[in-house]
């Protein structure tokens, strides 16, 4: 139930806490809709209200339900529409924004009401992920600085503004799931909704397979996005198959097959190479990862048979990269090479060229790079992060990702629970597929591709974490158990009872 739940641990004098709930909770919504109704009367903008409605409900849920705030969340990150910020007419560099922007910021309040009511205010869960995310996200800021100290030419400081919040965001995912999971059944109950979101994006993206040249996900503006829709499913592919390599019931395998099956077929139509190379990659490691032999061997089989099975469209699109008739000759260093590429590919080689200028121009350049959002690359995750940040920006970068690939190894090697070391598993092949990904575009800056992953992230972390716990509790029992030997004796176990009394003799037991 919502409120009442049971109470374990309450002592003499203690009031459980679900007691308290129901009246805070109709306090506030109480509180909230008189507001709501002044502010409607003094606007009368049903927008606003309606906006202003959801963010506070969702609120007092948070604050009430930490975990119900987080299925809300859950919901919105590929459900959620997006609103053009900018306008038709706007001269400025486009913005969009989703209503889930909004949320996290509303559900990071609502968590931290909670941990102050419940005194628990540590900022931090126990990862080395953290360190990464400090050090990665101090140069970013650090770089921006510097390009607005030296006012930089075509640095927008009000598009490099609102990257970092972006990227602030899904760390912001990383930090409120972190200490919204308290229990493995929480982290089951998240895994079901999120696999739920994602056969309702699939199915949706399968609907519109031939009415657009590409499918996209949900409620995108401005055009498709197929490279995002794409990263998306490879992220969700590696995940359910990396539990399907570790389940130990029947149809909990089927229904993981399941959803790898169904989310293969829109992958294939967001006709994106990146995203084919990225699931490649990102099944051949788990099935390093898993030691499960037949995962490369159908890899090999599907890749000898997909040129004769796989959509039209599919593989003119893949024969389309090195199409001698539409293509540019690739030049590096200066020599033509006798290789010949379509325009999309020609900018992603094109695009290292421009690092290459950039880096030189001098050693602020070289170390700290021009700042976030300088340059605009969208072509290459690496190449975006060299230009802006330089070179220890990328070593910053480089270094996250360590950590989050020893993170996750860390989880499945120690975990004994099924669900959190495939888990686990399969983000250590995800967190490849997206490096590998990220060749073609830049798929660490992209939301929906980022808050997800972040998501699941933060539940490796806490398989990790819980891990550990388990393992220093079995060694503090056995410390004690060596510590006090004789209290570990049991007790001769009493004979049992017979089920029929002997007939009473005349005689005592020992005696004659």
């Amino acid at each position: 139930m919502f409120f009442f739940r049971p109470e374990r641990g309450i002592g003499r004098g203690e009031v459980a806490e679900s007691r308290v709930e129901a009246p805070m909770f109709a306090a506030f919504m109480l509180i909230a809709s008189a507001g709501l109704f002044a502010q409607h009367l003094l606007f009368g903008n049903v927008s606003v209200t309606t906006a202003l409605t959801i963010s506070l409900f969702v609120f007092g849920v948070t604050v009430v339900r930490v975990e119900f705030g987080l299925y809300i969340l859950t919901i919105a990150m590929l459900l959620s529409p997006e609103i053009d910020a900018t306008g038709d007419h706007s001269r400025e560099v486009r913005l969009n924004l989703r209503y889930d922007d909004i949320l996290i910021i509303v559900i990071f309040v609502g968590v931290m009401v909670k941990l102050a009511f419940e005194g628990r205010m540590s900022l931090w869960r126990p990862s080395q992920i953290n360190y990464g995310i400090v050090v990665y996200y101090s140069l970013c800021i650090a770089s921006s600085l510097l390009a607005l100290k030296h006012a930089l030419p075509a640095w927008d400081r009000r598009t490099a503004f609102f990257v970092l919040l972006k990227m602030l965001q899904y760390y912001l995912v990383f930090w409120l799931v972190g200490h919204a999971i308290r229990t493995r059944e929480d982290v089951r109950k998240l895994l079901v909704l999120f696999f739920t979101v994602t056969m309702a994006v699939a199915l949706y993206a399968i609907t519109t397979i031939g009415t657009m040249p590409r499918v996209s996900a949900p409620f995108e503006q401005g055009g498709t996005e197929p490279n995002t829709l794409g990263g998306y499913l490879v992220v969700c592919i590696c995940a359910a198959l990396g539990m399907f390599t570790q389940a130990k019931k029947q149809w909990v395998r089927l229904m993981l097959l399941a959803i790898v099956a169904i989310s293969m077929l829109p992958l294939l139509y967001t006709l994106s190479r990146a995203s084919y190379m990225a699931l490649v990659a990102g099944v051949f490691v788990l099935g390093l990862v898993s030691r499960k032999w037949y995962l490369l061997l159908l890899l090999l089989s599907g890749l000898a048979v997909s040129p004769f099975v796989v959509p039209d469209e599919v593989r003119e699109r893949v024969i389309y990269t090195f199409d001698p008739g539409h293509g540019q000759q690739v030049e590096i260093g200066g020599q033509e090479l006798p290789i010949t590429v379509d325009k999309s590919t020609h900018e992603r080689i094109y695009v290292w060229q421009k690092v290459s200028y950039i880096l030189s121009i001098g050693w602020i350049f070289t170390l700290f790079g021009g700042g976030i959002a300088w340059g605009g690359v969208l072509d290459s995750q690496y190449a975006r992060v060299l230009i802006e940040t330089g070179v220890l920006g990328c070593a910053a970068f480089i270094f996250l990702q360590f950590t989050i690939l020893r993170t996750t190894r860390q989880a499945y090697r120690w975990t004994e629970d099924w669900m959190g070391r495939g888990l686990s598993m399969g983000l250590f092949a995800a967190t490849i597929a997206l490096n590998v990904h990220s060749i073609g575009t830049i798929s660490f800056l992209i939301v929906r591709i980022m808050q997800p992953f972040w998501l699941l992230l933060a539940l490796s972390v806490y398989v990790r974490n819980q891990a550990l716990e388990d393992h220093w509790q079995r060694a503090k029992a056995e410390a004690h158990r060596r510590a006090h030997p004789e209290a570990s004796v049991k007790p001769a176990a009493a004979a049992p009872r017979p089920l029929i009394r002997p007939a009473v003799s005349g005689r005592r037991p020992g005696m004659g």
